[in-house]
């Protein structure tokens, strides 16, 4: 039981935290799912609320690969930024 903590609360830094790009590129495709979609949603209410889009594209996604893609591309090429740097370009593209 124990162990198990142990190993949830060492990979939990990824989930919650800014990750790098050098490190994004090393996390499994879940975890980089579960983290855009923790970050961006948030974001995406406020940026709805704030600029009124006639259509919320980002909640019509179907799914998260596209952003994974995005910011995997983002992060290879920008390895000194954040993997947030990247998400919230590619809101700014998808809201424009």
């Amino acid at each position: 039981m124990t162990l198990a903590f142990i190993s949830l609360t060492a990979n939990s830094q990824h989930l919650f935290g800014n990750p790098s790009c050098a490190n994004w590129l090393k996390l499994p495709h879940t975890e980089k799912t579960t983290w855009l979609n923790a970050f961006l949603v948030p974001l995406n209410l406020t940026n709805v609320s704030r600029k009124k889009p006639k259509e919320d594209k980002f909640s019509k996604m179907q799914s998260m690969d596209s952003v994974v893609v995005y910011v995997d591309g983002f992060c290879d090429a920008n390895t000194e930024e954040f993997a947030s740097v990247g998400a919230i370009k590619f809101l700014d593209e998808l809201t424009k």
